[in-house]
Formats: C-alpha cells, structure tokens, sequence
C-alpha cells in the first residue's frame, strides 16, 4: 500500500517539469460536493466564510468527471474545503465515477457523520481510501478547536469503519492530526487512541496566526513558529491539483473560498480552458517570479 504521506508529497511539491505558464492538467484532482460543514474548527476558512452554501448539481458533476476521464485523470478526491458526508448522494457519486474508470476515487471527512449507514454505502459504491481528520486528543479539546462535541462519535465511526473493512484491502483508512508547535504530547495522544484503527496516521502543520495554548484555549502564534507566504512560492495549487467548488468554478488555491481566486467559469468553459485560462496564467507567472504583490495570494489566509 503506497503510504498517504508520499501521495500527498507528490501533490505538494512542484516539479521543474510542470514549472511553467501552461501546465499540463494534472492526474490528480478535487471536486467540491458541497461547501457546508457540521464543524467551526477555528483554523478554517469555512469558519469564517460569508458567501453561500450549497451542493454541486449531479448533471455537473458528472460532466465534470467524464472530462476529467478524457483528460486523464486518474485521482478524483470528492471533497474540498466543505464535509461531504453531509451529500447524501455521495455513495451514488462514488459509484459513478468508478463506473466510468476514474481509477482511485477517496474523500477526507470529519468523521463526525461517519455513521455505521453511510459506510457501508461508501465503502460497498468502491471508495478507495478515507482519510478521518482527527484533532484532538480529549473531548474537550476537540469541543475547543472543532466548535461542537464530537469526539467521541467520531471515535466511535473510525472504529466501526475499520471493522467493517475487516481484512479487504479496500478502502484504505487514514487520519491526519493537526500538529501545533509546542503541543507535540498532544499529537502522540491522539496517534495513541486513533492507530489501532487506521492503516496509517500523519502529521498536519497548522497554518495561519492562531494556535492553541495549554488549555485547550485558542491563542496567537509566536512569530517564530509561524511560516511565511514566500517559503511557499510557487504554490503548489496552481499547478499539481485543480479545486473544483460546489458552484461551478476552478479555483487556484486549496485553502479558500474567496471568489478573486476563481481562475475559471466551469459553465461556460472546459477544464482545460480554465487550466489555462489567461487569469491563471498571469498569476502563474507571479508565482514563478516569487512576488505576489498586488495579487489576491498576497493575503494568503494561511499565512495572514
């Protein structure tokens, strides 16, 4: 089993090969199911988000994905920035794009609607991986930086999914934590209640100005421990892995919802009309350049 570390690895970094203005569409993308979510975690942009929620329309979707096969695109994560176990289509989503030889299909949840029902669904439609976002280590520090209680449901699902996986080898069954400098313990704590689980368990960095203190309490990040916007450039994003949102729309980054980072209209456009779109194409030269002054990147949300 290729481990999920190296997967992502090969979607961050960014190749001198594909270093350029006009890439080529990558093998790997992610379709946006819906912008809802059941969590406030306070890292994410959803949070914070003012614009409205929906769910993709099922026509679009499958138009998507037929092009994405054409294109050659073998993985096809059903998920972005919103919680896709809140489609109730979504086994019937998963279905259709194995049906049609899209070769590695995975979603990342929550975990907190992962009932015993829907993994059966998932799971029996050909999902091939799941990837539990868990961090917290507690019920209460969950209830802190998730915004509801719900570690011990969460628990509890991860549990019955690796149980009901049994010894198949499909679907994979991964889960990331939130690593926070200083708070090191609590990373192991929660790799301590969430392994005998999981087929693999991996560290996430945690962006952005806040973190969380001793308590539990949301608090603001040493400088030193903070990453800065030009470490970064060029992102990735703009050019391993397209971000399709729920309403129509290709945008550069994986991390944010703002509409000035929509890169094409999806309804009026092919895939790769949008990949190579003149806004994405100047905004690939401000990254190659290293200077995103001027540039809606330039108030990053990961770094700001």
């Amino acid at each position: 089993m290729e481990k999920i570390v190296e997967r992502v690895a090969a979607t961050v970094t960014v190749p001198p090969g594909l270093r350029m203005e006009r890439p080529p569409f990558p093998k790997k993308a992610k379709i946006e199911v819906t912008s809802r979510c059941d969590l406030k975690c306070f890292f994410c942009q959803h949070t914070y988000d003012v614009r409205g929620h929906g769910d993709i329309d099922r026509d679009f979707l499958y138009r998507i994905l037929h092009e994405m096969k054409h294109l050659g695109v073998e993985d096809v994560g059903l998920f972005w920035i919103g919680e896709p176990l809140l489609v109730k289509p979504l086994p019937e989503y998963v279905a259709y794009a194995k049906k049609i030889g899209l070769k590695y299909v995975f979603i990342t949840t929550n975990g907190r609607l992962a009932t015993p029902e829907c993994i059966r669904a998932l799971f029996d439609a050909g999902l091939d991986s799941i990837k539990f976002s868990f961090n917290a280590d507690s019920r209460e520090s969950y209830r802190r930086i998730c915004g509801v209680d719900g570690f011990d449901r969460t628990l509890e699902n991860l549990r019955y999914a690796w149980e009901y996986r049994g010894g198949r080898g499909t679907p994979a069954i991964y889960a990331s934590t939130v690593q926070i400098p200083g708070r090191e313990q609590v990373y192991e704590q929660t790799r301590a209640v969430i392994t005998p689980f999981v087929d693999q368990h991996y560290p996430l960095r945690l962006y952005g100005k806040y973190s969380v203190g001793e308590g539990a309490e949301i608090i603001e990040c040493p400088g030193d421990q903070r990453r800065t916007l030009a470490s970064m450039l060029p992102c990735w994003s703009l050019f391993t892995e397209p971000h399709i949102s729920y309403d129509g729309h290709m945008s550069a980054c994986f991390c944010d919802h703002d509409q000035r980072l929509y890169m094409g209209d999806l309804k009026r456009m092919s895939l790769m009309e949008a990949w190579h779109s003149e806004k994405f194409r100047t905004l690939r030269r401000q990254h190659l350049a290293k200077d995103v002054t001027g540039a809606v990147c330039a108030g990053c949300i990961a770094y700001a």
